[in-house]
């Protein structure tokens, strides 16, 4: 299968066009390969970028793009060393359901973007993501926790790369990888996460993929103050919110009691923040009638000290 194509880019120049020496190549022709051009989701390839001159003193930086995880693999450049015509690097693409083609780029600094290779990426037929999940499962703000991926058989030989999606756009921050290579032989790679500067109580789903296979968990964030998540609930569903007393002592566990006033939708009377954790999850029920003109009120309290937050229904 053809993985590379040819564009013509011009070389960098430190002088005017007049100063260059009779018979210079005006022009620098650019290709690239990857090796094998068809690779299963999670596995790694070889690419190389050619140059049809050597790189000048200094050597010269080619800006490199794919698709998201190809980005952040490779760091978005490669550098062609003094002398040299071509490199070869490492690359890995991300995870898709389906087979798809991820079309690479490159470029020099102050040249135009060219399509340079390709890569086919297919499902897996023998890995499937079994499982995701976090040690601890509710951590605060500024704090590290452990995520998990589980895969249903071991990893081939060279591993198997998973892709991380935190699902956090317009969320609180949480910082970790966009994906974790499970090792040859293997079903499992750990990662670490960090829990940036937290707003408010909230509860975040991240996910693991791999081809047409996926596992999500839930993860709870807290600031590091008594807190009760908002959130969003569906008529006639039952939802979770979350809820934190931040970094106090608690060697014991907690009782929160819990109050809603709004007609349609019914909390617990309480709930028990288990000892050593800085927070937990609780139910919402909403009925059928309840009213979508305005926010539910849902209000917490504990040692003395209440909290009131709102549940927009929809």
């Amino acid at each position: 299968m053809a993985a590379a194509t040819v564009g013509l880019l011009a070389l960098p120049t430190a002088g005017p066009a007049s100063a260059a020496p009779a018979g210079t190549p005006r022009a620098l022709a650019l290709s690239s390969s990857v090796s094998p051009p068809v690779i299963t989701a999670g596995q790694t390839a070889t690419q190389t970028i050619t140059m049809s001159r050597a790189a000048p003193v200094g050597g010269m930086d080619v800006f490199v793009y794919g698709d998201a995880r190809y980005n952040d693999f490779t760091s978005g450049r490669v550098h062609l060393p003094a002398g040299a015509t071509s490199v070869s690097f490492p690359i890995r693409v991300g995870s898709y359901a389906v087979p798809t083609t991820v079309a690479l780029h490159a470029q020099v600094s102050g040249r135009s973007l060219q399509r340079v290779a390709e890569v086919v990426v297919r499902p897996p037929t023998d890995q499937a993501v079994a499982e995701l999940r976090f040690t601890p499962r509710v951590a605060l703000a500024n704090t590290w926790t452990t995520g998990v991926v589980v895969l249903r058989s071991p990893a081939p030989q060279g591993g198997v790369t998973v892709d991380v999606r935190r699902n956090t756009s317009y969320g609180p921050v949480v910082i970790m990888p966009l994906a974790v290579t499970v090792p040859a032989g293997s079903t499992t790679a750990t990662f670490d996460a960090w829990v940036d500067s937290i707003s408010e109580a909230e509860i975040i789903r991240p996910s693991a993929h791999l081809g047409a296979s996926a596992a999500a968990t839930e993860l709870v964030v807290l600031p590091n103050r008594f807190d009760l998540g908002p959130g969003y609930a569906r008529r006639g569903a039952v939802t979770e919110a979350a809820i934190g007393i931040g970094a106090a002592p608690n060697p014991d566990g907690v009782t929160i009691a819990l109050t809603t006033t709004t007609e349609g939708v019914t909390v617990p009377p309480s709930v028990f923040v288990p000892p050593g954790s800085p927070g937990t999850t609780f139910p919402v029920t909403v009925s059928e009638s309840a009213s979508v003109s305005e926010p539910a009120s849902i209000t917490a309290t504990w040692n003395g000290t209440s909290v009131t937050e709102s549940l927009v229904i929809g």
